[in-house]
């Protein structure tokens, strides 16, 4: 597939995966730098450079949703200007200490592996059951019809290898998908606490 940004941009916000996955791989390198210039500032403050690459990623995919052609802009210079602001603004609330919550959240895949491995603990387990149901419940319209197939096999502690075999994907774009459903979860859970 070969287009320019707003013919990506078009397709991505239509639920174009291909497009979705072109856009990711173009703009990953500019998050990492600017994750990684940003990791300079803030060495001290105990932040990783994956949380702010996961803000970026998060702007990138809502630069994605909101870019129009109407803008007086490029897609690029819009997007880099999203991605500016969220790790600018994300640094400056952790070094706060007001984004204490989401840093201390729990992962999905911690709470996932805790209930299947500890079976003494069973109103925990059912406590964070139901938490997790909740949660599938909150994310799964949020993601595309791809994400979901990715999101439902996963949820079925299946690979990335098993989960490409079945969809007829490359690995790669499985763990892309699994990237942004990460960030859609993360970004679910920022808005609602």
């Amino acid at each position: 597939m070969k287009h320019n940004d707003f013919e990506l941009v078009y397709l991505a916000q239509n639920g174009n995966e291909e497009a979705i996955n072109i856009i990711y791989q173009k703009y990953t390198p500019i998050i990492v730098k600017k994750s990684t210039d940003a990791i300079l500032k803030a060495t001290h403050h105990g932040i990783e450079i994956s949380d702010i690459m996961q803000e970026g990623y998060m702007a990138l995919d809502d630069a994605i949703k909101r870019f129009s052609s109407d803008m007086d802009t490029s897609f690029y210079t819009f997007a880099l200007v999203c991605i500016d602001r969220q790790i600018s603004t994300y640094l400056k609330r952790t070094v706060n200490n007001k984004g204490k919550l989401l840093n201390e959240a729990i992962g999905i895949d911690d709470e996932l592996e805790k209930v299947i491995r500890d079976d003494t603990n069973i109103e925990h387990n059912l406590m964070v059951k139901e938490q997790l149901n909740i949660l599938t419940e909150e994310i799964r319209p949020l993601l595309t019809k791809f994400e979901k197939k990715v999101f439902d096999l996963m949820m079925k502690n299946m690979s990335f290898d098993e989960i490409a075999l079945i969809l007829n994907k490359d690995v790669k774009a499985i763990y892309n998908t699994f990237q942004r459903i990460k960030l859609k979860i993360k970004k679910n859970i920022q808005i609602d606490n």
